[in-house]
């Protein structure tokens, strides 16, 4: 590890190891977890349950963003898009963002491309800022799919 990045490692909150731990072992998960399960189960897995909400808190989503790369960055292996926004929408659920989860294409000359991002009051969050996406939304997930008060087996997933 060079010095800078281990100073920098060194300065951050103990909030901001706690996000990255989270984040690095929600990737994890996803990834694995994408690999061995149907995508709606996963996902539902990855719903969290959001015990309150809150209004846009930049430093909060702006840390969640942050833990979400950093963990992508320095994980086992390369971390596509569709597990990074799972793991951004779970860290924002935890914090009390109703997150969520899209889904698009776009075609690039004899190729379909996908990608999966995370929206935040109809915002693209931890994406590229100032251009549109050039992808077309095929699913949007809400992210306000489950509270405190709905049970893990009953979401109100109109797929599952």
């Amino acid at each position: 590890m060079q010095l800078p990045t281990l100073r920098r490692a060194l300065s951050l909150a103990p909030e901001d190891w706690i996000r990255f731990a989270q984040a690095w072992i929600v990737l994890w998960i996803a990834s694995l977890g994408l690999r061995w399960l149907p995508f709606a189960r996963m996902e539902r897995l990855l719903t969290p349950v959001q015990k309150g909400r809150r209004s846009s808190d930049d430093c909060v989503v702006a840390r969640c963003v942050w833990a979400t790369a950093a963990a992508s960055r320095h994980h086992l292996k390369r971390m596509t898009c569709l597990p990074r926004a799972l793991g951004l929408r779970w860290l924002l659920g935890r914090a009390g963002f109703a997150a969520d989860l899209r889904i698009g294409v776009r075609r690039e000359g004899d190729q379909l491309l996908a990608h999966a991002w995370v929206e935040l009051d109809g915002q693209p969050v931890g994406e590229a800022q100032g251009e549109p996406s050039p992808f077309q939304p095929l699913l949007e997930i809400p992210g306000d799919l489950r509270t405190a008060s709905t049970t893990r087996g009953s979401s109100s997933n109109p797929e599952g």
